[in-house]
């Protein structure tokens, strides 16, 4: 914790930067590819290729998934489910490709679906495509969420004005900013899909944030009342409970994975599929976030607002 503090400027730097080159790549995404963020099947507009086979032609669906892979296979579908037929429902397969994708091309391949399942013995056999417009792309969502986050984090640095220090205010409110700010460039540089899972997560970070710089600015402020320290320099003060805190905020990024892997758990039990796991890289991306503003931004940035708070000692 000492070199981060001594190295303040540094590691206030880098994170502006990685905030910057998210914003970047988010920018010429949102011109060349699928938006700003990688949306997940909840936000993104799509196109859907749905082929259905009886249960007495293709009792398994066998025939239906190999026709399928063998057309649609190598055209960049993001993501594929199977149902097996139950009671009145036929076998299904469903393909879903990006609003990116050539539409003539999913609607040829459709009937070659269609026919091929028919050659197969499939006389009863289905094929279509059609198109699912997300005209917003999930702003909604996304807009409802930063308010909440803005409201709890404008709520909080004026409290922590009262409570504590203005000094810590202004960092505590810089921090839970970067923690916001780093969370959504890394979805921007990773591609990771943003569904409702990756908003759930990006508001664990920040509330687990804002828990954290309360737990060291809480250190701190004792330590600046304590007469023993009254000679001591402000930088060193700093550092010494920064590093007293790490334990308990390593245990609230814990307490964090923990959750999101019990979470990631239930939900593969419920939808077994490599595809219900790729929205909780989501969580992963929190927890770097929380890490980086708690346990590096949040000490470097406070050495440089610590001074306003020595002199109101």
């Amino acid at each position: 914790m000492t070199k981060i503090v001594k190295f303040r400027h540094i590691a206030v730097i880098v994170s502006i930067i990685i905030i910057a080159i998210g914003m970047a790549v988010g920018t010429i995404c949102h011109f060349v590819s699928n938006g700003f963020f990688n949306y997940g099947s909840e936000f993104a507009s799509s196109y859907t290729v749905e082929a259905t086979t009886s249960v007495v032609e293709d009792f398994d669906g066998s025939i239906l998934r190999e026709t399928a892979e063998e057309v649609l296979g190598s055209m960049g579908a993001y993501e594929v489910s199977f149902s097996e037929a139950s009671g009145l429902s036929p076998n299904t397969v469903v393909y879903k490709f990006y609003s990116s994708a050539n539409s003539s091309e999913l609607s040829a391949a459709a009937a070659s679906i269609e026919e091929r399942l028919a050659g197969a013995g499939c006389e009863d056999a289905s094929a279509s495509y059609y198109f699912t417009a997300a005209e917003l792309g999930g702003i909604w969502q996304l807009n409802f969420a930063a308010i909440a986050l803005a409201s709890a984090v404008a709520f909080q640095a004026i409290y922590m004005v009262f409570r504590y220090k203005p000094g810590m205010a202004l960092s505590a409110l810089a921090t839970n900013v970067v923690a916001a700010g780093v969370y959504a460039s890394l979805l921007a540089i990773t591609r990771c899909p943003v569904g409702l899972e990756a908003i759930a997560f990006g508001a664990l970070a920040v509330i687990v944030t804002m828990i954290c710089t309360c737990l060291l600015f809480d250190k701190i402020k004792k330590s600046f009342k304590d007469e023993a320290n009254a000679k001591e320099e402000t930088l060193s003060l700093v550092a010494a409970q920064s590093s007293s805190s790490v334990k308990l905020n390593l245990f609230a990024l814990v307490a964090m994975a923990a959750a999101c892997v019990i979470v990631g758990v239930f939900a593969v039990i419920a939808s077994p599929s490599f595809a219900t796991l790729a929205p909780f890289g989501a969580c992963l991306i929190a927890i770097a976030a929380c890490a980086c503003a708690t346990l590096v931004f949040a000490p470097a940035n406070y050495a440089q607002f610590s001074a306003i708070d020595r002199r109101n000692k």
